[in-house]
């Protein structure tokens, strides 16, 4: 009896096994990759909406928001030296010049001849503003005198410092690496009688103020030195109540009207700025009779570095157009300080044996 085989036929696979894990994957690509984008888009869109309102503020700010103050710090302790700096505030560059000023630079007011801190002394800070002016061949368009209690709170605002001591004073001793130094401290530094000679106590106040201001505003780049990074934007945020409580502790011919005239220049630089101040001393030189004065190059040179005047190809320097209207050099002209009257051709005058005020 024959047996009959039967063969079965093989089957395919059913059409849905194989669409239901391509579907899956279709859809988890489109997941990873819908993902993706959102994220990109939502850094753009982010990125957008910050740049509109710095762009908003770019556009309200001009040359007449570029100023210079002159900052005196007088301490309340005695055996301490006057402090003095010029801060040039260059919005339009996002720059902030810190300068400070040896207090035995030789000036002239009245016709006499005398130091710096004895101008300050003897008549005050409208008289140092103008001789000071002068001497540096700078506008200075404000002052602030401050005694310690001001310095302090104004340091509490922006925050303590981190800088590499030089000096060795109370409290202080000279360091390699950078230290935080509290307002106290600080003030010490900028104060002490034991630098070398006063060109070198002008750097110092100049390059720590500096880099007081940039770990502030200078965010990621500086937060190793501070526990804040938006320094900033928060200062920038509560502008009007700092002003408030820096004004009502210092001596100052800054008026509610000059603020209010330049609070958009000084917020736009704290929130948008990344570390903007530049620090330096004066280079000086000494002449027979002991009398000290800026060296003539480095205040040539000082022009260039306030962008007041452009170096052209051929080495001459120009006024620039945020100065040509106060300039009477003409175009190509070598801008060339005016010499001053030396010293010895004028009466000295002496600091008055009374009280600081």
């Amino acid at each position: 009896m024959a047996t009959t085989t039967i063969r079965r036929r093989r089957r395919g696979p059913k059409a849905g096994t194989t669409a239901i894990p391509f579907l899956i994957t279709v859809l988890i690509s489109m997941f990873l990759f819908g993902g993706v984008a959102l994220y990109f888009y939502n850094k753009l869109t982010a990125k957008n909406n910050e740049l509109q309102p710095m762009q908003s503020a770019v556009n309200g700010i001009s040359d007449s928001d570029i100023n210079t103050i002159l900052f005196v710090l007088d301490p309340d302790e005695p055996d301490r030296k006057n402090a003095v700096m010029m801060l040039r505030f260059d919005p339009v560059r996002k720059n902030i010049f810190c300068i400070g000023i040896p207090i035995d630079l030789q000036v002239v007011y009245q016709g006499k001849g005398m130091t710096i801190d004895t101008c300050y002394v003897n008549h005050g800070m409208e008289a140092t503003k103008s001789a000071v002016a002068e001497l540096m061949d700078q506008p200075i368009d404000r002052y602030i005198q401050l005694n310690s209690d001001g310095f302090q709170k104004l340091v509490n605002i922006i925050g303590n410092v981190t800088y590499r001591i030089p000096v060795r004073d109370q409290g202080l001793k000279p360091s390699d690496a950078e230290v935080t130094l509290d307002n106290s401290q600080f003030e010490t530094m900028l104060t002490s009688l034991n630098y070398s000679n006063e060109e070198e106590r002008g750097n110092v106040i100049g390059t720590s103020v500096s880099q007081l201001l940039n770990q502030c505003i200078g965010g990621e780049e500086y937060a190793h030195t501070r526990g804040e990074t938006d320094g900033g934007a928060r200062i920038a945020r509560n502008l009007d109540g700092y002003f408030s409580s820096v004004i009502n502790a210092v001596n100052t011919d800054i008026t509610m009207k000059d603020f209010t005239d330049h609070r958009h220049a000084i917020r736009y630089v704290f929130e948008y700025a990344q570390a903007p101040a530049r620090g330096m001393g004066v280079i000086c030189d000494t002449a027979e009779d002991g009398t000290v004065k800026p060296n003539p190059v480095y205040l040539e040179n000082l022009k260039i570095t306030l962008f007041e005047v452009a170096v052209t190809g051929n080495g001459s320097a120009i006024p620039t157009d945020s100065n040509a209207e106060n300039s009477g050099a003409a175009a190509g002209s070598t801008t060339v300080p005016a010499a001053s009257a030396p010293a010895a051709t004028l009466p000295a005058e002496q600091p008055a044996q009374t009280e600081q005020p």
